[in-house]
């Protein structure tokens, strides 16, 4: 989209908005006050349906921390000023503002939080959020700022974040930083979320750009994207705007998120901590997905949420975040250490070969659960003497050749746990091959795993065609792993 403001252009091409900060500062007052609605009108004359809710308690006159608060895909900014993460955080003494995404309640269409669309209505947000009496304000046109949400409320916070410093802190939950990584990794398509986020996006009277019908029909015709549509979601998410953001984060991550998945987290916790920002991270049972082993704490995120902005939106020197990385296994138990990756207390090492057969009725899992195979090469993956946590990312390397009609295809990974009959995490990991006689070695990492481990565990590495979160089998043949090597880092917590 072309721009229409050269000063936000100037922000999307040059850098970030950099306002110095000053002695709080009282707003001036509009002619409404109180819970209200209203439309902004965005950079493109788009007119965002907008919310604002003062923190409960604010006296008159009064003024408090402010929390930008977004939604998920293809939803509406929340309203009950008594449920939900609105309340929460209207109870602990913030103002809040929510706001309906365009294309989701709003006019326009969503451009899947592009930072030249998405992003400059957020700070068209964070503008009219600074003329608001309640809101604190660091100097002129700054106000006090916070975000939190899901989804696409986590991915918005990591693009406003890495265009506007006015935004002081964030809390990105199941985030994303790269749609195309998300949804497109190796150019082999997530078709389980894929369809249920067209779906989202037409429903309910929502629109989508004109780019993600496409991706839609030809991602589930034929499991692929068109170099044009694909290039459009390489815009789409903050991308390379995570290198800029210096501010307090704390990320919240789903174990079982097979959307957005652990690893896609770690392309944004890593950056921000390099920088030296506070960063915080933890990893729950939860996300896009679904939590198939003990939740843990159900007051964990909350608990966690409004400690960190206690700590760096209040600035109150004195409220303790806790470890800056907590995970659970799924016996619902946490587990810490002061950062990631946790201190290593070596891997677990597993190595094998088998053959298998291809074809398009090959079928395990669901849209959006992976699930043991029927049709796999196995590989046992050896018990440790003591007990631990597999916890972060394995690495496997595979050696194989075969043939097959449609031979450029993929295979898939994942770890079973034959105690429970479960995939780790749900997850499952594509393997790009091609079979066409040679003999071939593919080296991949396999999505972030937190699993209790001891001496009775029974994990096997599966090696299968097919699995419902991605494209099905197309092609009809066979494979021979020659050597399959894994790897999984351990720790002692």
């Amino acid at each position: 989209m072309s721009s229409r403001s050269a000063a936000v252009t100037a922000v999307l091409a040059g850098g970030l908005l950099v306002l110095p900060v000053l002695p709080a500062h009282a707003a001036p007052a509009p002619a409404t006050t109180g819970n209200r609605t209203l439309n902004i009108t965005s950079f493109d004359g788009t007119r965002i349906v907008t919310n604002f809710f003062p923190a409960k308690g604010l006296p008159p006159g009064g003024r408090a921390p402010t929390v930008l608060l977004g939604h998920g895909w293809g939803g509406r900014g929340e309203t009950d000023p008594a449920a939900g993460q609105l309340g929460l955080l209207l109870s602990a003494g913030y103002n809040v503002v929510t706001w309906n995404a365009r294309g989701f309640g709003s006019e326009g269409a969503a451009n899947v939080d592009a930072p030249a669309v998405e992003g400059r209505d957020v700070l068209k947000l964070i503008d009219w959020t600074a003329r608001q009496p309640e809101v604190l304000l660091d100097r002129p046109g700054d106000p006090r700022l916070g975000m939190a949400g899901g989804s696409y409320g986590g991915g918005i916070q990591l693009v406003a974040a890495g265009l506007d410093r006015r935004v002081d802190v964030i809390v990105p939950t199941v985030a994303f930083r790269s749609v195309t990584r998300s949804l497109y990794r190796d150019r082999i398509y997530r078709a389980g979320w894929g369809g249920n986020l067209c779906l989202g996006g037409v429903v309910s009277g929502n629109r989508v750009a004109p780019q993600v019908l496409k991706g839609c029909a030809t991602g589930a015709a034929s499991g692929t994207l068109t170099p044009d549509v694909e290039q459009w979601f390489d815009r789409a998410g903050a991308n390379d705007l995570v290198e800029r953001i210096r501010i307090p984060t704390l990320i919240l991550q789903g174990t079982v998120d097979t959307l957005f998945t652990l690893r896609e987290g770690l392309t944004f916790y890593r950056p921000i901590k390099a920088h030296g920002a506070p960063v915080k991270m933890i990893w729950f049972c939860g996300g896009h997905g679904q939590c198939t082993t003990k939740p843990g704490d159900p007051a964990k995120l909350a608990t966690a949420t409004l400690a960190w902005f206690a700590r760096y939106l209040k600035r109150d020197a004195s409220v303790p975040t806790g470890p800056g990385f907590e995970y659970i296994d799924q016996d619902g138990a946490y587990h810490s250490a002061a950062a990631y990756p946790p201190p290593p207390a070596g891997t677990l090492k597993a190595a094998g070969k088998g053959r298998m057969t291809l074809s398009p009725l090959d079928k395990s899992g669901t849209a959006t659960v992976a699930q043991p195979a029927e049709n796999a090469i196995e590989v046992p993956v050896p018990a440790p003497a003591t007990p631990g946590t597999a916890a972060g990312v394995p690495h496997l390397k595979l050696t194989y050749q075969g043939r097959a009609l449609h031979g450029s295809t993929a295979v898939y990974a994942q770890l079973v746990d034959k105690t429970t009959g479960l995939v780790v995490g749900n997850q499952a990991t594509p393997l790009p091959i091609r079979l066409d006689g040679r003999r071939r070695t593919v080296v991949r990492d396999l999505e972030a795993v937190s699993w209790k481990i001891g001496p009775a565990s029974r994990l096997v590495l599966q090696i299968t065609p097919a699995t419902g979160l991605f494209t099905g089998q197309k092609a009809t043949g066979w494979v021979e792993v020659a050597k399959a090597s894994l790897t999984v880092p351990r720790t002692a917590g």
